[in-house]
């Protein structure tokens, strides 16, 4: 094993500190995916702001989830790409309120609102950190 896989790989034996330091190798905190998790839980609260009913509070809480849910899976640079999925999400959410029953008129709004951000903040890459990964450089985008 070389001198850079046993920095990057601790084991198990190894002490708490350094089993953390490695858990993070490799993620970065892109402000574009900080911000679609604070749309994410957003949504999942709108239904009690804004009175959305029904089927609409419903999509607004799973998809809310959904958002945070790729959004720290893309944090990780080899999963960044999985970012583009919050594109289909935001989608959903400018359709919604067309397509389900129990939005108010601020309830659709928002959630129009919320899907643009989440389409516009799921295309930039963010930053890239000097970490690297072998063979697989090339596919971190």
């Amino acid at each position: 094993m070389s001198a850079a896989s046993r920095t990057n790989d601790p084991g198990f034996g190894a002490p708490l500190a350094r089993q953390a330091e490695a858990a993070v190798w490799g993620v970065t905190l892109p402000w574009t995916l900080v911000a679609s998790c604070a749309l994410g839980a957003w949504l999942m609260l709108a239904r009690g702001v804004l009175g959305t009913e029904g089927a609409m509070a419903d999509s607004d809480h799973l998809v809310g989830a959904m958002i945070i849910t790729v959004a720290v899976c893309a944090m990780a640079e080899v999963g960044r790409p999985l970012r583009f999925l919050n594109i289909l999400f935001g989608l959903w959410l400018i359709a919604s309120p067309w397509l389900l029953s129990g939005a108010t008129i601020a309830a659709s709004w928002n959630d129009v609102v919320i899907g643009l951000l989440v389409v516009g903040l799921s295309l930039p890459r963010g930053r890239r950190s000097d970490e690297h990964y072998g063979s697989w450089d090339r596919y971190v985008v």
